[in-house]
């Protein structure tokens, strides 16, 4: 429905009710986010949300890459404390900026960037995303949808449907980095292939009700979903 993988809300599933250690729980919440986000893309795309700026896809889709093998690699090595309350404070301001907005406050079209440009703010948009995607096991749409509305002007269905684009090759470089670090064992794989299909279903389900959703309800629901991801990403 709003384009995220909901990997912020899986994630303490994972650890305290499965009791997965935290580098365990970030690589299952990949293998689960690429089954979500395969199947949310292809029905948007089926009911005709296209995909806009090819060339800012590719340039964020290969920044989003690195940043993700890179985020992998530092689980062990970087403290997540600061980082998770920095991306915290951006969650709190851009949530609150999008409930302002649908309930009525003045909606700007964002900061859309002069051509030369947009390219290489993609890329460093991407990259950054990507580093937080591949330390928190998370699809990363909470943050990449606010920089698409407001650096790049896109609406939230558009922003979405570009998300996901770029979350799937974003989280398989993830998940397979994870992968040779040895956090996917088979009974890991066979929890994720279950979470991974009834989210799916529940991604199909709310890219059919897209069509009906109109653009200020979309903006509430993403404040709402991205002040509730700060709690996850500051007390995990």
């Amino acid at each position: 429905l709003l384009g995220v993988g909901g990997g912020e809300f899986r994630l303490p599933l994972l650890i305290c009710l499965l009791g997965f250690p935290v580098p365990v729980a970030a690589s299952s919440n990949l293998l689960v986010g690429i089954l979500t986000a395969g199947v949310g893309l292809a029905g948007r795309l089926t009911i005709g949300i296209s995909i806009p700026a090819f060339g800012v896809l590719v340039s964020m889709t290969a920044g989003s890459i690195a940043g993700a093998l890179l985020g992998a690699s530092l689980t062990r090595k970087i403290k997540e404390k600061y980082l998770r309350w920095g991306v915290g404070i951006i969650l709190v301001l851009v949530g609150l900026k999008f409930i302002h907005e649908a309930l009525g406050g003045e909606i700007h079209g964002g900061l859309v960037v002069a051509h030369p440009l947009d390219l290489g703010l993609a890329a460093v948009l991407g990259l950054l995303i990507g580093i937080i995607c591949g330390l928190l096991g998370v699809a990363g749409g909470e943050y990449r949808i606010p920089a698409l509305v407001y650096f790049f002007g896109m609406s939230l269905k558009e922003a979405g449907t570009f998300s996901l684009a770029v979350s799937l090759p974003t989280i398989l470089a993830g998940a397979a980095r994870h992968r040779e670090m040895g956090h996917l064992g088979g009974a890991v794989l066979r929890i994720s292939l279950a979470l991974g299909i009834s989210s799916a279903v529940g991604a199909c389900l709310g890219a059919s009700l897209l069509p009906r959703m109109h653009e200020s309800l979309l903006r509430f629901l993403l404040g709402i979903v991205l002040l509730l991801a700060t709690i996850r990403v500051v007390k995990p």
